[in-house]
């Protein structure tokens, strides 16, 4: 079972503490390989990245392909980088975990188009197209926690969406078996560029129990903040 060395936790990450970062034990017995039977051995812990403790940087003109291509050179120790888009107005990386529990942090970054302002109250008006656009096939399924708010970043008000559930999707899903979710996505805009990192969990299915003892939520928040955080400190 991989331990998430938290950057001072959550709480200190988006108060912007600088103290060393801390190692904080999982729960006893509930990693993925162990509740499958597996013979994996433990995983090292895992070091997020971080900014240098200030606010996101603001952009001030449009990123292009060669922003995209620099930050496509970026790697990050015990994650493997899987470009998705280096394109003239838009890149898409995934940062994954190999080993247990398999986390993914999935990086978007573009030119906005439809940004909204970072007040929790705009963003609550469109909350029904984000839960349809994050919770796909799983939108109609019964017993999905979804939840819409604001956390603070180092001053910056940053918004984020928390879904966790598992279920026999919906008929639009074209009658998928079982499904379940497991992410918290963490949204940022400065007008004039935007990001998403959408940290998930892509651990075997499980129980719904189950899910949130893998990847509790303030474990898949500091994956998202951490890479929003370092990604926004490196896209100037």
């Amino acid at each position: 079972m991989r331990t998430i060395v938290v950057l001072a936790s959550v709480l200190a990450l988006t108060a912007g503490c600088r103290s060393k970062p801390k190692h904080r034990e999982p729960p006893k017995g509930v990693g993925s390989a162990q509740m499958a039977g597996s013979d994996t051995r433990p995983a090292p812990d895992l070091v997020l990245p971080r900014g240098d403790g200030t606010p996101p940087k603001k952009t001030t003109a449009p990123l292009g392909k060669a922003d995209f291509e620099k930050l496509a050179a970026i790697k990050y120790p015990g994650f493997m980088a899987e470009v998705r888009t280096v394109g003239e107005k838009v890149f898409e990386v995934r940062h994954k975990t190999n080993d247990h529990p398999r986390l993914w942090a999935v990086v978007t970054i573009q030119n906005c188009f439809d940004c909204v302002p970072m007040e929790l109250d705009k963003w609550k008006a469109k909350e029904q197209e984000l839960k349809a656009i994050n919770l796909e096939g799983l939108k109609n399924t019964p017993g999905i926690d979804w939840e819409l708010g604001q956390v603070d970043l180092h001053g910056q008000p940053i918004m984020y969406a928390y879904q966790v559930g598992a279920g026999n999707g919906s008929a639009d899903a074209g009658g998928t078996p079982y499904m379940f979710t497991n992410n918290y996505a963490a949204y940022y805009n400065d007008g004039v560029n935007q990001i998403r990192v959408v940290a998930a969990s892509k651990d075997d299915p499980v129980a719904k129990a189950d899910l949130t003892r893998v990847a509790p939520k303030a474990d898949l928040e500091a994956l998202a903040l951490s890479f929003l955080d370092a990604y926004t400190h490196a896209w100037q």
